[in-house]
């Protein structure tokens, strides 16, 4: 399984650096059209938002998996290696219990905003919002693995997946 998902994150970052590409493309566009040729893309503003929107959330369901988000470890340094245990578990339950919630209200603000289209694209704004639950189930999946991987108590290592979520 985490080789499956060392092959997804990879995948995940590299879709998320082309949005990236994509947005930083669209807002030069837009500066181009505006203030050059003094002729405003309508389009290029939607796009922007979307694909900086799609992409920071793929990388955060990334970070949030490889645990390489910043956290402070002053209390866990005080612990001894059960405590440290015990402080892991909790942590990544509580994460895990946010990714539920943001996968339940992601999928009610997705299903509400399908009847709602953007100005410009026409597009559904619940596929934008679609995201929010997507990148949740990533999280969770990522968190149920690391919960499974401290409850093992046959990985004496398994105290090494940082201390926040």
């Amino acid at each position: 399984m985490p080789r499956v998902l060392r092959w997804a994150d990879t995948l995940l970052l590299g879709t998320a650096g082309l949005f990236l590409a994509g947005y930083l493309t669209t807002v030069v566009l837009q500066v181009f059209f505006r203030y050059v040729l003094e002729y405003a893309l309508p389009w290029t503003e939607e796009v922007g938002v979307y694909l900086f929107v799609w992409s920071a959330f793929m990388a955060a369901a990334v970070v949030v998996g490889r645990n390489d988000h910043f956290s402070i470890s002053l209390v866990a340094g005080w612990l001894g290696r059960a405590q440290e245990r015990s402080l892991q578990v909790a942590i990544t339950l509580l994460c895990l219990s946010f990714t539920v919630i943001m996968m339940w209200m992601g999928t009610v603000w997705s299903w509400r905003m399908l009847g709602s289209f953007s100005p410009v694209l026409q597009l559904p704004q619940g596929m934008v919002y679609a995201i929010v639950p997507l990148s949740g189930a990533y999280m969770a999946l990522h968190l149920a693995v690391r919960l499974w991987t401290l409850l093992d108590r046959r990985r004496p290592e398994a105290t090494d997946t940082g201390s926040s979520c």
